[in-house]
């Protein structure tokens, strides 16, 4: 009676197989759901954009908006977007009467990634490696 079964060398082939698949799977998934991030994040920020604008068009200035002063994040009734609650991403603003300034900072699975930047004037940038010069200015996409 022959024994029925794998081998362990045929066993070693396939989980050696296995392991190349996943070196190089997982990288890119990790990119692709950064890069899906990302695009939710420069939404998020055109929302507070707007937020900002209402809110501008009925006190006729921007100060007010972030109750907590600068550098802090927005009223939840002006702007409390899906990247923030799901904590990839903190949304802070400097505003003045008649400027704003909103900065996305990474945290969480999305530390490291570079902060984003958006401001009343339409401009974007996007400072990739976060060493606090912008690799993209007036640019979101990636190079």
């Amino acid at each position: 009676m022959k024994a029925k079964g794998f081998t362990i060398i045929e066993l070693l082939v396939a989980m050696a197989i296995f392991a190349i698949i996943s070196a190089i799977a997982i990288p890119l998934y990790t990119q692709y759901t950064q890069r899906g991030y990302r695009t939710e994040l420069m939404s998020d920020l055109l929302v507070c954009s707007q937020g900002l604008e209402r809110f501008n068009a009925v006190n006729f200035t921007y100060v007010g908006a972030n109750p907590g002063g600068d550098d802090t994040a927005l009223d939840a009734a002006i702007c409390n977007p899906p990247s923030v609650q799901q904590a990839r991403y903190a949304i802070t603003a400097v505003t003045t009467r008649n400027t704003y300034d909103l900065t996305a900072t990474p945290s969480g699975s999305m530390a490291g990634t570079g902060v984003l930047t958006f401001d009343e004037a339409g401009t974007r940038t996007w400072d990739e490696d976060s060493d606090g010069i912008d690799a993209h200015d007036n640019d979101w996409e990636e190079g």
